[in-house]
């Protein structure tokens, strides 16, 4: 390893490679929240309603507005997985609802964020970048 650009390029390819571990790591756990639900679930569109708020000791989740249900009633819930997106009032999100039970919901994504399954091909592909890249440098 006399040559500085082999070192720079190995230590360019170790920040990628930790970049796509960073994106996968989010995207599994974004995926977690959509397995509070239980069931597959039905997407819907809704809006934040309500931003996250502390009265005293007690802390309040956002939450969000959505139609669902066999007569798309409207509803007015905290989802499941709150804690894990940035809701603030007047957001667009994706959610899933349960058909059985419409008032239980969690949030996909908001216009901020991509799907689960997307952080994670987009991790993996970055992961691989950073591989060949060094694999690359190599030889």
């Amino acid at each position: 390893m006399s040559q500085p650009w082999l070192t720079f390029a190995l230590l360019f390819a170790a920040g990628w490679l930790a970049y796509g571990l960073r994106v996968v790591r989010r995207g599994l756990r974004e995926h977690r929240g959509v397995r509070l639900l239980g069931v597959r679930g039905s997407l819907t569109k809704g809006e934040v309603a309500r931003g996250p708020r502390r009265e005293g000791p007690t802390s309040h989740p956002a939450q969000i507005r959505y139609q669902a249900g066999p007569r798309n009633q409207t509803y007015r819930r905290a989802p499941l997985n709150a804690d894990q997106h940035s809701l603030w009032v007047g957001f667009e999100v994706v959610a899933r609802y349960d058909p059985q039970d419409p008032r239980r919901v969690v949030v996909v994504r908001t216009q901020q964020t991509f799907n689960p399954g997307t952080y994670v091909m987009n991790g993996l592909l970055l992961c691989l970048f950073g591989v060949g890249l060094a694999v690359w440098s190599l030889i």
